[in-house]
């Protein structure tokens, strides 16, 4: 093995750490593996900026705007709200057709649009009591996944595959040209989810139906004056004997106090660090005599409050990958950060609370409370893809020449693509330029709802693929990989590539994990001497298929950072069906595709 090989594994091995661990967020560990490459030479600065103008990366980056287009112009909105009937079906037929309709969409327009649009109008129909939304939140998650996986406008990682295919000169992947496997994947599936769904999900008579008040947020709170906190040991407070709430730090100016905390002696104008429930939040700090800072460690008294709006960070958002304390220097005037939703990161690592507001980073599903005038949090939120979880469905007034404009876009991309009239790429350039010169696309719109963290993490994983061949890692894993499986029956070669595709892609990223793993297969097939394409497959499904942790899809990250469900629940009904996946694929994927 040479250096140039060992270089890029440990390279590849740093980056999945990255990836799993969320020590920095997707796009700049997809930089550190574009500037390690071409520190070490294995890619020409030529080859370093390749990625940006790959043609895979150019058709995702235009169907994320076609997804702008249609969500802006209430499209997909629209078609969600001709499907409100079905909400009054019994739900034995309800919840699978509800997983039908969003599976369909989600095959044709982006997934996390489609999910988004539908986790609103639930929100809706469950305070209205006529719907459970615990019910209903994570099928439609996993039916959009699945739904994506069938055609190749479904998923930017089918879109991945498809390029590595042309690429290894297998050609581009048909428009359908899987379908049939992804359409038996989601019928098989959608019976499993609901029927695991009604027995391990959490049900309203269950849980509380605010899960608000059960949700921890970490904030800073300031002793005033004449708190009956003053001149008190911690150990003889509230603060310490009330299991709800918890002391993380206290500040005495600008210091964190080293000494063991139960012993301290509270001082007017302390600053503590806690963790606690809104409940508490909101009914004990005024009787403890706190002021309630957040983020802004100031005294001025417009900034304290008891009134609070919860917001969920949707992807495409312009807040990601800020700091929170980044966040809420762009919020606009008299809007205030006042708290944030803590995970077990922050629980496992005490030590370093006290940065949790300049260190931590807004991702999507991430949850955070603003306080401020209801109706500009509300319109912040719908400018901005923060999901307000109070508010209601309301949408603007759009031309009806707007919503035909776009959905006519849309049909053309499908349908010059799926004939094979023109590549993707081109219909997708014509559709955006037909949005934008009738007016139906906002450049500005674009601009700023385009997921540049999936674009910039596309193009810096490209170089690592030409890396691989350049150094000759590829055929370095292909031979190592071959003498392990020409040893097995054949028959279990793709249930192998299946597991190990899906069991990356849980924690590192779909897209990554496609790039890395899919020419390696393309090389033992062609050492096995079998078609790669079935081969292919099996990386793309396991790729996107990544259902038993909520970090393995955005969708899934959404309602999970909503409260509802625990990580038990992916885990579970995710594994059940990754398994009844796998089996699957072991059958289907070489029998159509020989």
């Amino acid at each position: 093995m040479s250096f140039e090989i060992i270089t890029i594994l440990v390279i590849i091995a740093l980056a999945f750490f990255f990836f799993a661990s969320e020590k920095f967020s997707i796009d700049k560990t997809g930089f550190f593996i574009l500037l390690s490459l071409l520190a070490f030479g294995f890619i020409t600065p030529e080859e370093a900026i390749k990625g940006f103008s790959d043609n895979a990366v150019m058709t995702i980056m235009l169907l994320m705007i076609l997804a702008i287009v249609l969500e802006k112009n209430g499209v997909v909105s629209w078609i969600a709200q001709k499907l409100l009937p079905i909400f009054n079906l019994p739900n034995w037929f309800f919840i699978p057709l509800l997983m039908i309709c969003v599976a369909t969409l989600s095959s044709f327009i982006a997934t996390t649009a489609v999910v988004v649009i539908f986790i609103k109008l639930i929100n809706e129909f469950d305070k209205s009591g006529k719907i459970d939304k615990s019910q209903l939140l994570l099928p439609i998650s996993f039916a959009g996944i699945l739904g994506g996986s069938c055609t190749l406008l479904g998923t930017s990682t089918n879109l991945i595959v498809s390029d590595i295919s042309n690429k290894q000169d297998l050609g581009r992947f048909g428009f359908f040209e899987f379908s049939l496997a992804g359409v038996l994947f989601l019928l098989v599936s959608i019976p499993v989810i609901y029927f695991l769904s009604k027995f391990i999900l959490p049900k309203h008579s269950e849980k509380e139906l605010d899960y608000n008040k059960n949700q921890v947020y970490v904030t800073s709170m300031k002793i005033k004056e004449n708190s009956k906190l003053i001149d008190k040991k911690v150990s003889e407070t509230e603060i310490w004997k009330e299991n709800t709430i918890r002391l993380i730090k206290i500040q005495r100016g600008k210091k964190y106090l080293k000494t063991y905390l139960r012993n301290e002696i509270l001082k007017e104008n302390d600053i503590l660090w806690l963790e606690l429930s809104v409940e508490d939040l909101t009914s004990k700090t005024a009787s403890l005599g706190l002021n309630i800072l957040g983020v802004d460690q100031d005294e001025l008294d417009q900034n304290f409050t008891n009134e609070y709006h919860e917001v969920i960070i949707l992807p495409n958002s312009k807040f990601l990958n800020l700091s929170v304390e980044e966040f809420n220097e762009q919020l606009p005037e008299n809007i205030y950060v006042k708290a944030y939703a803590s995970d077990k990161n922050d629980r496992i690592n005490p030590n370093f609370f006290y940065n949790i507001f300049s260190k931590k980073f807004i991702n999507p599903g991430n949850r955070v409370l603003l306080t401020g005038n209801i109706t500009d949090i509300q319109k912040l939120a719908s400018e901005n893809n923060l999901l307000f979880t109070s508010s209601v469905i309301s949408e603007p007034f759009i031309p009806n020449y707007k919503k035909w404009v776009s959905l006519l876009a849309m049909l053309m991309v499908i349908v010059l693509s799926a004939t094979e009239t023109f590549t993707i790429l081109k219909s997708s350039l014509l559709a955006v330029g037909f949005c934008l010169f009738t007016g139906c696309l906002n450049l500005k719109d674009a601009y700023s709802n385009i997921n540049w963290q999936v674009i910039f993490l596309l193009a810096s994983m490209i170089p690592l693929g030409i890396a691989m061949h350049n150094t000759g890692t590829d055929e370095f894993l292909g031979d190592f990989l071959y003498n392990f499986l020409k040893k097995l029956n054949p028959k279990i070669i793709i249930p192998i590539i299946f597991i190990f595709t899906m069991i990356v892609s849980g924690f590192v990223s779909n897209n990554a994990t496609a790039i890395i793993v899919a020419p390696v297969v393309i090389i033992i097939a062609q050492k096995l001497n079998i078609n790669p394409k079935p081969l292919l497959y099996a990386v793309m499904f396991g790729a996107n298929f990544s259902f038993y942790t909520p970090m393995g899809y955005q969708t899934n990250a959404i309602i999970y950072g909503m409260g509802i469900y625990k990580f038990k629940h992916f885990f579970i009904i995710g594994g059940i069906l990754s398994i009844i996946l796998i089996v699957m694929a072991s059958i289907v994927l070489p029998t159509l595709y020989k």
